[in-house]
């Protein structure tokens, strides 16, 4: 039926408020006043995981490189780095676009003054595990004029916008970037404060959060935060001198801080003084009360072998680390407590080039016990132990210790009695990374992959001894039987009790080297695997060169929670001849600490 123009032009009339009704839930290309509406974003405004204090972030890059070892080892991107950030670069674009459209007067000079002037940044980890939540705040007369005129330019700008007021009617600022890009920022007399995303300041609906808002106003106002006190800091003056970087022991140790009970947060602090020497300092948030026996590791660097890639000294909390382990065992909390009672002082993980990143040895000292106990704690560790360690073996004949009707395989639990006084318990389980190859297996047709890893657990001399690797733990009961140098025999005597962790760059560089070789099979990865090749594999022989390296505590420490310093100490003796090392620690004599920049 032929149609008349009147329905076709109706007909075009009700596609075209379709198609509209489409694009605008799709597109949204009239929405940018409700473009931050996002959902809100999980952090503690009081607590931040880092802060940052920098008389120009802009140079922090470039000061850290002053540290001679970072000299070498990091490239030239990671200076870079800040200059072509995306959102650095991306932020001036648009400043740079709303001063040519709306015809402010903002020279080039004046915006790249805003990235270069002293600020505050509280930093808070994000889903990805990067700090990638943050909030700055700067205090610079210079900023009144390129702020001038903001309130008119939101009125009719689809890319600046104003979303909401904070008390007194400040008004808070969304700039959108790009898709999914939006930064907040808010201004008052000569305060800027700015923040990387709208659900660090608006809920859902894009209402103000009351607690976050206050704050915000308070930085406004005052320039302070809660974050001084988080942290036991002096309050940053308008006007910092060099970089203070505060990192939370929380996020640095991935969320197990139940291993690093004493230590609060790490700072380092950067001092200019003109000369091409830098002058970082290095220090610790202690809190003494949770330090296992005051933190000596002398008798861990005893147990532990020579030449580690790197080792730290850990100030567990058994009875918390007890708590998590009752969640994982069917023993319960009352059969994980029998364990963690039994362990005192803190624990060591340590990393060695003969195996694999994901294959550390973990060493704790056990409490003197007579025979009785120690049969108490061999059966729980073992019933612990068989219960734990292992996965699904497809291939694997029907495990007692798995029960009759489970249907769940894996290999046995083997239990050998070496001597008097040390037992060790082993189980294999596949695994594509394992350290040991199946084929040269007696059990290889139960195996579920070409590789496994040998889970050991060893309690022998007072020590217990864990390890995915069998060959690291036979290290170590070799060096409780004296027939293996211990690390302790390359540190200063005087300093293994406040040790906290060793490395040696050299085993190091080599770990690396391997591990980033078996990550990048030739037949596949060639592109990545020359990038590999003409990039990292020469920093890490920069890297090998250097002596090893370790960090102490001061020998007495606080009585309540606060700051020392952590000095570091380069081993002369263990210098490559000609490297970068003796360029390093030159002016460090033997068992002494080097330059601050060393």
């Amino acid at each position: 039926m032929k149609m008349s123009r009147k329905k076709i032009a109706i007909l075009v009339v009700g596609l075209l408020v379709v198609a509209g009704v489409v694009i605008q839930a799709v597109w949204r290309p009239f929405a940018h006043r409700k473009a931050t509406g996002t959902s809100e974003i999980v952090l503690d405004i009081h607590h931040p995981d880092a802060v940052i204090d920098s008389e120009a972030l802009s140079r922090l890059p470039r000061d850290i490189l002053r540290v001679p070892l970072l000299h070498d080892v990091l490239t030239q991107d990671f200076v870079d780095y800040y200059e072509s950030n995306d959102t650095r670069l991306s932020t001036e674009g648009a400043l740079r676009r709303l001063a040519f459209e709306h015809q402010l007067d903002w020279r080039d000079e004046l915006i790249r003054r805003v990235f270069d002037e002293p600020a505050h940044v509280l930093l808070w980890r994000s889903p990805d595990g990067r700090l990638g939540y943050w909030v700055m705040s700067m205090h610079r007369n210079g900023l009144a004029k390129l702020l001038q005129g903001f309130g008119n330019v939101a009125a009719s700008d689809s890319q600046l916008s104003q979303v909401a007021k904070l008390a007194g009617d400040v008004p808070v600022y969304a700039l959108k970037l790009a898709v999914g890009r939006t930064i907040l920022f808010a201004t008052k007399d000569d305060r800027l404060v700015v923040l990387s995303a709208p659900g660090v300041l608006l809920d859902a609906k894009g209402g103000l959060l009351g607690e976050r808002a206050d704050a915000v106003s308070e930085m406004l106002s005052s320039g302070r935060d809660d974050a001084a006190r988080a942290y036991q800091l002096d309050a940053p003056g308008d006007a910092p001198k060099g970089h203070r970087l505060v990192v939370s022991a929380n996020y640095w140790s991935f969320g197990y801080q139940a291993f690093f009970s004493g230590i609060d947060a790490l700072r380092f602090d950067f001092s200019p003084n003109g000369s091409a020497a830098a002058n970082w300092q290095t220090s610790a948030l202690i809190e003494p009360g949770k330090l296992p026996q005051a933190w000596d590791s002398a008798d861990l660097w005893r147990a532990l072998p020579a030449n580690p890639a790197a080792c730290a000294s850990l100030p567990a909390d058994w009875k918390e680390a007890s708590g998590l382990l009752g969640k994982v065992a069917s023993v319960g909390a009352d059969g994980a407590a029998a364990i963690g009672d039994q362990l005192a002082g803190p624990a060591a993980v340590c990393w060695y080039a003969k195996s694999t990143l994901v294959a550390p040895v973990f060493v704790a000292r056990v409490k003197t016990q007579d025979a009785a106990s120690i049969a108490a704690l061999k059966t729980a560790l073992g019933k612990t132990f068989g219960e734990v360690i292992g996965a699904y073996e497809a291939k694997a004949a029907q495990s007692a210790d798995a029960g009759a009707d489970s249907g769940y395989r894996r290999l046995p639990v083997t239990k050998h009695d070496q001597g008097a006084g040390i037992t060790v318990w082993q189980r294999p389980v596949s695994a594509r990374s394992g350290t040991a190859l199946s084929s040269k297996a007696s059990f290889a047709s139960q195996l579920s992959a070409e590789r496994y890893f040998p889970v050991t657990l060893a309690l022998a001399h007072g020590y217990l001894i864990f390890s995915p690797d069998s060959r690291l733990v036979d290290d170590t009961l070799a060096v409780l039987d004296k027939r293996y140098p211990s690390l302790a025999d390359t540190l200063a005597p005087q300093r293994l009790p406040r040790t906290i962790l060793t490395l040696t760059p050299s085993s190091a560089a080599a770990l690396i080297e391997r591990e980033a070789g078996a990550a990048l099979p030739a037949d596949q990865e060639e592109v990545f695997r020359n990038a590999s090749r003409t990039h990292l594999v020469p920093k890490l022989h920069a890297l090998a060169h250097y002596p090893p390296v370790s960090l102490t505590l001061p020998q007495i420490l606080p009585g309540s929670t606060g700051w020392v310093p952590v000095e570091w100490w380069f081993d002369r003796a263990q210098a490559g001849a000609g490297g970068a090392a003796d360029a390093g620690a030159a002016d460090a004599p033997a068992d002494q600490p080097g330059t601050e920049g060393d």
